[in-house]
């Protein structure tokens, strides 16, 4: 029995004693005095072995029944934890097992490790306020040692970051704690993990370098391994990354080798996969104004699943592009009432008013107000360095040479905003 074991050992005395109803004089009688036992069950002292199945005996308690029920629940949990990484669907068995081991008590390691696996399956069904809710309840178990529950409670809470959008608290905590040196004693598997979720979080915000430098990190940790979804990630990713640094012959490498897995692997093969990589494709080409090749993708992207940023992507190099009777084709089948996606409500307009070309000062002026200051608050400086130029140049059309350097204003606020994230 590890040392670590036998502390969680003195907290189940702990529970069953008070469970019971006994004194500490009531069981520690004939085996130790009151004051170890305190000890004991506090963790603040180690004990023999055998002292640990004395007092548990005394509490009607078998150790090694005990010992082997807890080997099996780390096993599940494990083996639970190992399939959600790699975004495997749970049996029924194992899905009830999980609820079963759930308490609100967290006695002993075991128990925390259970919520904290619990917490992974809540935010992997979308489930998100309950998957935070859980992990702030068993935030004050955290001991912050390089043992199994801080390192689950890292890997998840930085799942969980990602899925709220806290792309700023992953990076934060990162720099400030170093949290990453908890994971080198983790599996390779799920060091990659945590890292490809580092470089996701330093993409979104703005920090480009330092996201390619945690993907190389998380694809050299996953060498050797066989698991197609997650290569298929990496090399999104990273495409995605060298695209935003305009390195774009290298992201057309890695999206063409995401294509080349795809097509051979048939197990990954869904629509969400397909469109998903179709995207950056065609994002990749529009960035370079190719735009026939990137209206080309977006279809191709949209065809799989109808995924509105997909769309609104669409609208846009279709705009670029001067194509209007595709444009309006769009426009037409996919009215603003479909669009539940704020940012994606706004683009539309934007787009639709730009196309329709019957610029007036109030409706521009309109538009610019609502819009642009919900990009900023929202960071989405990539919109406003696309977006506020327009609007700029449609304001100077009708002379309105005031409100257009405002919007000058507004994409030169963005600039500086990603080049000092980019700088950092």
């Amino acid at each position: 029995m590890t040392e670590n074991a036998r502390k969680n050992w003195g907290r189940l005395i702990k529970y069953h004693r008070k469970q019971q109803g006994l004194k500490q004089d009531d069981i520690a009688v004939g085996i130790c005095t009151p004051s170890y036992l305190s000890r004991i069950e506090n963790g603040v002292v180690v004990a023999e072995q055998n002292v640990y199945e004395m007092l548990l005996a005394r509490l009607g308690i078998d150790l090694e029944s005990e010992v082997a029920n807890l080997e099996l629940k780390h096993s599940l949990l494990e083996k639970i934890y190992a399939k959600l990484l790699s975004n495997e669907t749970l049996t029924q068995n194992e899905l009830a097992r999980l609820e079963s081991y759930q308490t609100e008590a967290f006695q002993q390691e075991v128990d925390v490790l259970a919520g904290l696996v619990y917490s992974r399956y809540l935010s992997s069904i979308d489930s998100l306020t309950a998957a935070r809710e859980l992990l702030m309840k068993i935030e004050p178990f955290i001991t912050w040692h390089q043992d199994r529950v801080t390192q689950m409670y890292i890997g998840i809470t930085t799942y969980v970051h990602i899925s709220f959008l806290d792309f700023e608290e992953i990076i934060l905590r990162e720099e400030q704690l170093h949290v990453s040196n908890y994971m080198n004693t983790t599996s390779r598997f799920e060091q990659a993990n945590y890292l490809y979720h580092l470089a996701f979080a330093h993409h979104r915000y703005y920090s480009f370098q330092q996201a390619l430098y945690y993907i190389n990190l998380a694809t050299e940790a996953f060498t050797h391994h066989y698991k197609p979804l997650f290569q298929l990630k990496l090399y999104s990713m990273k495409g995605v990354i060298l695209n935003a640094l305009h390195r774009f012959k290298e992201a057309l490498l890695e999206f063409e080798a995401g294509l080349e897995l795809l097509r051979n692997v048939s197990a990954i093969q869904t629509p969400r996969q397909w469109s998903s990589l179709y995207n950056n494709l065609a994002y990749c080409y529009e960035c370079q104004g190719l735009l026939k090749e990137a209206m080309s993708y977006y279809e191709q992207a949209n065809s799989f699943e109808e995924d509105l940023h997909i769309v609104i992507n669409w609208m846009r190099a279709t705009y670029q592009q001067d194509d209007e009777e595709t444009l309006l084709k769009l426009f037409t089948n996919y009215p603003r009432e479909r669009f539940i996606v704020l940012h994606h409500q706004y683009q539309r307009d934007l787009l639709k008013y730009a196309s329709d070309r019957e610029y007036t000062l109030n409706k521009l002026k309109d538009i610019e107000e609502l819009v642009f200051p919900y990009f900023s608050e929202q960071e989405y400086y990539s919109l406003t360095l696309y977006y506020a130029p327009l609007w700029a140049v449609f304001y100077e059309e009708i002379h309105a040479y005031k409100r257009a350097n405002i919007c000058f204003k507004h994409a030169f606020i963005a600039s500086e905003k990603v080049r000092q994230r980019m700088s950092s």
